[in-house]
């Protein structure tokens, strides 16, 4: 499904920038952003069957699960140093075409 007027989004403000993949198409997904100013990471093939997600409830979903692995030690964490903590455990994460079937590939 395609959003009308997708952009692809400028360096910042998208935690998982470089980190998330499409499970279908293992594509690396694209942060972008539409006219009303909503982010989402989206897949490059426009024939992929996974939808475009919203990039805050993807970002929630992988927050949570690397807090509830690595416990105490990264609920602290300040929110301009989450993407270097991300970058520095995971190699990616897998998403398939449900937001729910996330697949974690660690260091």
């Amino acid at each position: 499904m395609d959003f009308p007027i997708v952009k692809r989004a400028t360096p910042g403000r998208y935690l998982l920038r470089g980190l998330l993949r499409c499970g279908p198409c293992d594509e690396l997904l694209i942060p972008s952003f539409s006219s009303s100013g909503r982010r989402y990471y989206g897949c490059p093939r426009r024939q992929c069957p996974r939808p475009w997600i919203p990039a805050e409830q993807a970002e929630q979903a992988v927050w949570a699960h690397v807090t509830s692995t690595y416990g105490e030690a990264t609920r602290d964490v300040p929110p301009d140093q989450r993407q270097a903590l991300l970058a520095g455990v995971l190699i990616w994460v897998s998403i398939g075409v449900q937001l729910a079937d996330l697949h974690y590939h660690w260091r």
